[in-house]
């Protein structure tokens, strides 16, 4: 779970250095396509069953969510401190709390509801409407993590019948040529070194993925999620080396705010589990 927050901390980096030359856009299409690369062995391994779904249609929708991702994060990112970016990305299972609450009927009690609207305070402490202007990047931070939540979801129902790598490859083969079009309207020849920073990206979103799920597939969520906030001191660190930004106190309450809101909801749904067995 650290390497895996290590991995998504430095991909926020790189895509920051390289949009200072490439757009955004064309950076997520490098990523899709790297990824889309590095599942090959996978495929080539499982042979003709890879095509073996019943979750084609769902597949599609998450394409087109992973799309959304893309065109919201990899911006945002470009625009904001790596720091910020992390800590309003903690938003992420807040947003897949109310996402279950709409779509999946669950209930929800006083006590998640107290903690989602904790949670949207230390995003406003981070944002501070009315003392700070608000940033688009930090909306569009907010919208990548919106689309990261319902891309999970999607996770948790297709893993149900199809192995873990294939959910990852169908995500790719989905996304990649749709990011396409929007990427070859700001298309730029990137160099050889932007080339092979927009390649790090991919390598390093697919690093991410394979180590959260094996991390999920060791240990319980509520013992690997603390690990998350792990993020926002690499962030810190990584964000001061590589461009000498310092975060601010806010972000640091902020993020605290939200990892504790995120962490006691995740810690009330394994106790609710528990109970149902």
């Amino acid at each position: 779970m650290t390497a895996g927050a290590l991995s998504f901390t430095i991909m926020t980096t790189l895509i920051r250095e390289v949009a200072q030359d490439i757009h955004p856009f064309e950076i997520g299409f490098f990523r899709c396509l790297t990824n889309l690369l590095c599942m090959l062995p996978f495929v080539f391994r499982t042979g003709s069953s890879i095509w073996q779904s019943v979750n084609h249609k769902v597949y599609i929708f998450r394409g087109v969510i992973g799309v959304g991702f893309l065109l919201t994060f990899f911006p945002g990112a470009a625009m904001l401190p790596v720091s910020d970016s992390m800590a309003l990305f903690f938003t992420a299972p807040l947003f897949g709390t109310v996402l279950v609450l709409l779509f999946l009927g669950e209930r929800i009690h006083t006590r998640r509801i107290a903690a989602l609207i904790v949670g949207f305070c230390g995003a406003l402490i981070i944002l501070r409407p009315g003392f700070d202007e608000v940033n688009i990047g930090s909306l569009l931070i907010l919208l990548g993590a919106l689309f990261t939540a319902a891309s999970s979801s999607i996770v948790k129902y297709a893993t149900r019948t199809d192995h873990p790598d294939k959910v990852v490859f169908y995500l790719m083969l989905y996304a990649t040529p749709l990011i396409l079009v929007p990427a070859l309207m700001y298309w730029t020849t990137p160099t050889l070194s932007q080339g092979a920073l927009m390649v790090g990206v991919g390598l390093l979103a697919t690093l991410n993925q394979r180590f959260m799920s094996r991390a999920f597939a060791a240990a319980d969520a509520t013992a690997m999620f603390p690990f998350e906030f792990i993020r926002l001191p690499f962030a810190a660190l990584i964000g001061w080396l590589a461009f000498s930004e310092l975060p601010d106190i806010w972000v640091w309450i902020g993020g605290a705010v939200i990892f504790a809101s995120s962490a006691y909801i995740a810690h009330r749904e394994a106790q609710v589990k528990r109970l149902q067995k």
